[in-house]
């Protein structure tokens, strides 16, 4: 059932309460298409066949052999700039797999009807990737990937999909493979700021004989949201040189695009990849927060880059990492990378979205417990390298185990501990040997 607002809901619990403004609320439970306009008319439908969720979703039901059907809906009232914005929908195709004729993507917002300029999420809007993407528009044409995702879109295909923005213009995308919000996963966060009119929300499909009818809408959710980002910077102290990191990984070609960390021991599921490593990258870390100290207190995870100046990044380099669906507070940041130890902050942190600087460097105390870092030059502190398996506790296994069986190899190894892309015996003789015996001080 449709809602536009400018309406509030409030949800009282004891004596504290929050509200969000919802822009636009259509389960299309209703029957109808009432606020939204097809184009050719026909094209879309309210249908029982192949709901998603609930009697009805919007379907796609057009007769002709092929072409490209549209339909819009106003947002009244949204000023992406004044607070964070959240999109929510759920879509699903039929029995095949897009290409670059067979096609679809929503715009979550756009200034007008024609020509438009905003943003879309969907496949194959450009190329024939099939990846779930996230584009900038510029008069109804792709101009620019914001995000993309690892996600490979194919026949009988259903996601939950969220996007959210802040009012700096950060932008995060999230997918639930399972259909429905429960189970979504980040594909990172990235700034773009070049457009700010958000006058409607559609879909477009470009379709044939063999992909039309087959695309439904449904749950569809525009309202404010909440969002914190985490504004850290801290040394690895393997790759410090002077008074910043060498970036070898990054120069060498070997770090991944994909977040290098669902193994174990960290067993991360986030699918945070990016097109191409900036020259500026060290490495990967995990950044968590947690209420208190202990592992249990975690309230978000998310894989984030570490550059060459300490500074802790989303995936486009240069954003502060960010974490949608988590309200402004306190909280501890843990930040934990492959090879060296992880950290946490000594106190917890004042986050929103616009956190001031946490930096790590400039003592040790900013890092919680006693020596959780490393002194790497006068009066500048670091995280400290050689746990070669991840286990928090720099041991003889990391050296018997790992090191002697990586040595003299290159790439992105486990025991290579200045992060030059070489497993070496100064690896071992300049770092294991300096740190074996220290462990981390984060409680996991």
């Amino acid at each position: 059932m449709k809602k536009y607002l400018v309406f509030v809901i409030v949800l009282t619990a004891f004596l504290t309460a929050s509200a969000q403004t919802v822009y636009l609320s259509d389960d299309f439970e209703d029957g109808n298409m009432d606020g939204w306009v097809e184009t050719p008319d026909t094209s879309w439908g309210v249908e029982t066949t192949g709901a998603i969720t609930g009697a009805y979703s919007l379907k796609h039901i057009s007769t002709d052999s092929t072409g490209g059907s549209h339909i819009r809906t106003p947002l009244n009232g949204l000023d992406i700039t004044a607070q964070t914005t959240r999109w929510r929908f759920n879509l699903k195709n039929g029995d095949f797999d897009p290409t670059a004729v067979e096609k679809f993507w929503v715009y979550i917002m756009v200034h007008d009807t024609t020509a438009v300029n905003g943003y879309a999420v969907g496949v194959n809007l450009s190329g024939d990737t099939d990846t779930l993407t996230l584009w900038k528009v510029t008069a109804s044409a792709p101009d620019g990937v914001v995000l993309q995702t690892g996600f490979d879109w194919n026949n009988n295909t259903l996601l939950g999909i969220e996007v959210t923005r802040d009012t700096s213009g950060l932008w995060e995308l999230k997918y639930d493979t399972n259909g429905g919000f429960d189970n979504l996963v980040s594909a990172g966060a990235a700034a773009n700021t070049d457009y700010t009119a958000a006058n409607y929300f559609g879909m477009s499909f470009y379709f044939d004989n063999r992909s039309r009818g087959q695309l439904w809408l449904d749950d569809v959710l525009v309202q404010s949201g909440d969002r914190v980002n985490g504004n850290i910077s801290a040394f690895l102290e393997g790759p410090f040189d002077a008074d910043s990191m060498k970036t070898d990984l990054s120069s060498d070609g070997v770090i991944p695009l994909a977040q290098p960390f669902s193994g174990a021991p960290w067993n991360y599921s986030g699918v945070e990849t990016i097109p191409v490593i900036g020259s500026n990258v060290v490495d990967w870390v995990l950044v968590q927060l947690r209420t208190g100290t202990d592992s249990s207190t975690t309230v978000a995870t998310r894989a984030a880059l570490i550059t060459k100046d300490g500074s802790i990044t989303d995936m486009d380099g240069s954003s502060m990492v960010s974490f949608s669906g988590i309200s402004s507070g306190s909280y501890y940041v843990v930040v934990r990378p492959r090879i060296h130890l992880a950290v946490m902050t000594a106190n917890a942190i004042a986050l929103s979205s616009g956190s001031v600087l946490y930096d790590f460097t400039t003592a040790a105390t900013q890092a919680y417990g006693t020596g959780a870092q490393t002194e790497l030059t006068g009066g500048v502190f670091g995280l400290i390298t050689g746990d070669a398996n991840g286990n928090g506790q720099i041991q003889t296994d990391d050296n018997n185990d790992i090191w002697e069986t990586e040595v003299g190899s290159a790439g992105y190894k486990r025991s290579d501990y200045n992060l030059n892309g070489q497993v070496q015996t100064d690896d071992k003789n300049d770092f294991w040997n300096n740190n074996v015996g220290k462990g981390t001080q984060v409680p996991f």
